[in-house]
């Protein structure tokens, strides 16, 4: 098979990033942006209402005035003859020639002379609430623990019939350090065993007067304090956003 040439550009200032951080950075100075990972900032929506997140509603923007110059699914990027080099899962190849890079995330970046060191994750656990989900307003309980600060309850997006939104399930929402992550201490079954604790603390109860059943759905983990280390020569085109 044939290898198609490489699509060349030739972008004054480009950022590169996946955070919400580098989607309003790149639209409010105009610039193109590339999404250099497929790992998206959480975002609960419930059935088909208009998209509300800022970070979709800024690629959406960008992509309108044609500054997503690549399509998503990157796989690998490098600076190469003094270049930035876009590797897609298609295998395509985007040739950039460019002045200043303003780099928000590493993600798929190579040979890099510099790294990011994450501090903590901000983790949302999703719950649903299998009985006694009839709460009426959506309301937040907070705590200022680094495990479980704030438990809020959202409209389910499971039940067809919940037009008036009287039905909820619960996201959880928890700073956990990055050497903890995967530390059983602070895993999703231990987080289930703190939610059902301050539910029965705080007397939230089914109509009935019986206590709330809660089924784990999902964990979301973005990171959320970090910032870069250089740890050689960096290529002073590059400005590192930490």
């Amino acid at each position: 098979m044939m290898e198609l040439p490489p699509l060349q550009y030739t972008i004054d200032n480009i950022v590169l990033g996946w955070r919400e951080e580098a989607v309003s950075f790149a639209r409010e100075h105009n610039y193109p942006l590339i999404v250099n990972s497929d790992q998206r900032p959480f975002c609960y929506l419930v059935g088909r209402e208009d998209v509300k997140s800022r970070w979709f509603d800024g690629v959406y923007h960008l992509g309108m005035k044609g500054l997503l110059p690549v399509p998503f699914d990157v796989q690998a990027i490098a600076i190469e003859e003094g270049r930035l080099k876009v590797v897609t899962a298609g295998n395509t190849k985007v040739m950039i020639q460019f002045k200043t890079l303003h780099l928000f995330d590493m993600d798929n970046f190579t040979q890099l002379e510099a790294r990011e060191l994450i501090e903590d994750h901000v983790v949302y656990d999703m719950f649903d609430v299998v009985q006694g989900s009839r709460l009426g307003e959506d309301f937040t309980l907070l705590s200022t623990g680094p495990l479980v600060r704030s438990i809020k309850f959202v409209k389910s997006n499971r039940i067809d019939r919940n037009t008036s939104g009287n039905f909820k399930d619960i996201i959880v929402r928890s700073i956990i350090p990055d050497a903890d992550l995967k530390s059983f201490d602070f895993s999703e079954t231990v987080v289930r065993i703190v939610l059902e604790r301050k539910l029965k603390e705080h007397q939230i109860q089914t109509e009935e007067g019986t206590t709330l059943k809660v089924r784990h759905s999902y964990r979301h983990i973005t990171k959320n304090n970090f910032h870069f280390d250089v740890v050689g020569e960096l290529d002073p085109r590059i400005v590192l956003h930490g």
